[in-house]
């Protein structure tokens, strides 16, 4: 007989062999054109990063430059964070195709590492909670809106399937926002925050993680807020002097540029944290009448 620990072991390693499969199905349709009419998303992160080495002023601009990088039929519009930049810099060094096919495989290669997190954050939740809990984070099958593909709405992970299939980077966010979930529930504020600033490139589920992140490092808050300032500046406010991006930014976000519709991808992280922070609210309601019981013994004990 299995323990509880197990079996939620079991349901995270079904949970992740059925994401690869997704994957494996994903994976070749991105040598492929996506549309006649727009390139794949990952273009926007590797146009924004060539625009940073040389047309800096204008990485935040949705039309073509003189001087662009080709990228056919056409490029996405990069609308993420300053900081993001800095994390995706290395895949400038290869060649569009295999910058982004690498970057679909290390997207694919953290899922590991996410399986730890939602294990170590759920191995001690009620088994139905829990497996629950992590099959929607590790395949997210929850209804969203969907794109035309009929391929992506027949797929048992539509989210993970069409952020494979796009080469869109809310995997790695969800890895980077549940990592910060992890280090705060284990103590460690200063990872937690450096995860979380790595993380807020798309605002939308950054700002959903923060009440989750400041539950649990509430015994380490004035570090974790600390670390979470340094760090967002650290990694952002240098844009600001370099031909103006962090400006670029905000004008763009000001002017509706930034936040666009949600696509199916856009919901895994957003999905994830939304169901710690139910899954964590449970648990504090359910443990608290035990708490109030056993203090209320301890008070007649000692009378």
């Amino acid at each position: 007989m299995l323990s509880k620990k197990k079996k939620i072991v079991l349901i995270i390693l079904i949970a992740v062999v059925l994401n690869v499969i997704a994957f494996c199905f994903a994976f070749p349709q991105t040598f492929k054109p996506e549309s006649a009419t727009y390139a794949r998303d990952f273009s926007a992160y590797y146009l924004g990063e060539w625009r940073l080495f040389h047309n800096p002023a204008k990485i935040y601009d949705g039309n073509a430059q003189p001087g662009d990088f080709q990228i056919l039929p056409h490029p996405q519009t990069f609308k993420y964070t300053p900081s993001f930049l800095i994390l995706f810099a290395p895949f400038l060094a290869l060649s569009y195709q295999n910058s982004l096919a690498a970057f679909d495989l290390m997207q694919l290669a953290l899922m590991p590492a996410l399986a730890f997190f939602v294990y170590k954050l759920l191995k001690d939740k009620s088994l139905v909670l829990g497996g629950i809990a992590a099959i929607i984070i590790l395949l997210d099958p929850l209804p969203s809106p969907s794109l035309t593909s009929a391929s992506i709405l027949g797929s048992f992970s539509p989210s993970y399937f069409s952020g494979f299939v796009t080469v869109n980077a809310h995997v790695l966010q969800t890895v980077l926002l549940i990592g910060a979930l992890y280090f705060g529930f284990t103590k460690r504020p200063w990872l937690s925050a450096l995860m979380f600033a790595f993380g807020v490139f798309d605002p939308r589920a950054a700002l959903l993680a923060v009440p989750l992140l400041l539950w649990f490092n509430r015994q380490k808050i004035a570090q974790f807020i600390t670390a979470a300032v340094i760090f967002l500046l650290a990694t952002n406010l240098p844009f600001f002097f370099y031909y103006g991006i962090g400006s670029a930014f905000l004008r763009a976000e000001v002017n509706g540029g930034i936040i666009s519709q949600m696509y199916q991808y856009d919901w895994i992280p957003l999905y994830a944290v939304a169901t710690l922070t139910i899954v964590e609210i449970i648990t504090v309601i359910q443990n608290s009448p035990k708490r109030i019981h056993f203090s209320s013994q301890l008070k007649l004990k000692n009378r």
